[in-house]
């Protein structure tokens, strides 16, 4: 996800070396990460900030797939760290901000609903003194007081996401035959960041996608990997319309 790191470009920002050791001011973490599908436990995550941020520093968690973790999504959480929030801005002056978007869990990414959470009370009315008015509007919220009360949708979402998943990769590797296709993510993740090994499969692969209705995400533009697509986990028939799209590919 790319997003912050465009903000920080456009605001004339030093972009660190991912493999450098300096430590950075203003850290954006996008956990699980689209579309890599890494993810990093509540404790890995702890331990990184504490050991990649600067005294004085800012810290953003975009947290929106968090909630396919599983029912436990909240014990894995850095909402659920209040403790740490408050212990690392009291000793180290470390802000952390946590981001979810309401619209991927739901489906419903016109609404454009989401929510932050502040480290402290001062934070939150300093963010919302400079906040864009009616960022958020009344069907949005309507819409998400009614959602939340359906536990039976979230239920049936991480009982069969790991398995529609597994039999999307299963196919996968029976149409790669002999090619040595890689997948990457978590098993409980809604899609597939899958590497085709090369630039003219991935191409044709976006092109036929699109022409069957059910497109996938081209890895080249924004994320600079031309083998690459990510592939999102889909009841079988639909998965069925992909993959016979893909049948001579």
């Amino acid at each position: 996800y790319k997003e912050y790191q465009r903000s920080a470009e456009t605001n004339g920002r030093d972009i660190l070396s991912p493999k450098g050791a300096d430590k950075a001011n203003v850290v954006c973490i996008v956990n699980p990460c689209n579309p890599t599908g890494d993810y990093k436990s509540i404790e890995e995550l702890k331990a990184w900030i504490l050991e990649n941020v600067q005294d004085n520093g800012v810290v953003v968690i975009d947290e929106s797939m968090q909630i396919w973790v599983g029912p436990n999504f909240r014990e894995d959480s850095m909402t659920n760290q209040t403790e740490f929030l408050e212990k690392t801005f009291k000793e180290r002056n470390i802000s952390i901000y946590v981001i979810h978007s309401w619209t991927k869990i739901w489906s419903c990414t016109g609404l454009r609903l989401g929510s932050i959470v502040c480290p402290t009370v001062s934070h939150c009315v300093e963010l919302k003194r400079i906040q864009v008015p009616w960022s958020v509007n009344s069907p949005a919220l309507a819409f998400l007081d009614e959602v939340v009360r359906d536990k039976e949708y979230l239920e049936e979402t991480w009982r069969v996401t790991p398995i529609y998943r597994a039999q999307l990769i299963e196919r996968l590797e029976t149409l790669a035959k002999d090619r040595s296709w890689e997948y990457f993510g978590k098993s409980y993740l809604s899609w597939v960041w899958a590497d085709l090994k090369d630039v003219a499969t991935a191409e044709k692969a976006v092109e036929l996608a699109k022409a069957a209705g059910v497109p996938v995400r081209s890895g080249k533009p924004g994320y600079e990997r031309p083998t690459f697509v990510r592939i999102a986990v889909r009841e079988p028939k639909q998965t069925d319309v992909l993959l016979n799209a893909w049948k001579d590919l």
